[in-house]
């Protein structure tokens, strides 16, 4: 695992929960973005390798597909390989766990997925160019 931060700001290391499934105790990174409004987990050996759930004022995807019993448009995901993807979310791990803050302009680093931490949101991308961009006002998938 690796991480990047600013030299002058000192961010512990991280806890995660993917696919809505997994406990925080099986994260290996999890963190926010300054403003909280952005909650992201890496994790190895999990389906979706990097799972960012967000509080938003705009969501980008709302055609909830029949087979989503829960919350749609504002989880998204990706894997060490493929396209990034929203993520069906039936319970509320992701937004009841503690983190801590990647500052803007900072980068998380696992198994070759990398996380931006930007002053307009957080970009997640994996080896093959695959991911996701959230934001408050738009998110997109790539």
């Amino acid at each position: 695992m690796v991480l990047s931060f600013p030299a002058r700001r000192n961010v512990l290391a991280l806890v995660l929960a993917a696919c809505g499934s997994i406990g925080a105790a099986d994260a290996d990174i999890a963190f926010q973005s300054p403003s909280g409004n952005i909650r992201c987990d890496m994790t190895r050996g999990a389906p979706l390798a990097v799972q960012c759930n967000l509080g938003v004022d705009v969501q980008s995807y709302t055609n909830r597909p029949a087979s989503c019993d829960g919350d749609w448009g504002t989880t998204f995901g990706v894997g060490q390989t493929g396209r990034g993807q929203l993520v069906c979310v039936t319970d509320e791990v992701l937004t009841q766990q503690v983190r801590d803050v990647l500052p803007y302009g900072s980068t998380a680093i696992l198994d070759g997925i990398t996380c931006q931490s930007e002053l307009s949101g957080v970009t997640c991308t994996n080896l093959e160019g695959g991911g996701f961009e959230v934001r408050r006002a738009a998110q997109r998938i790539f």
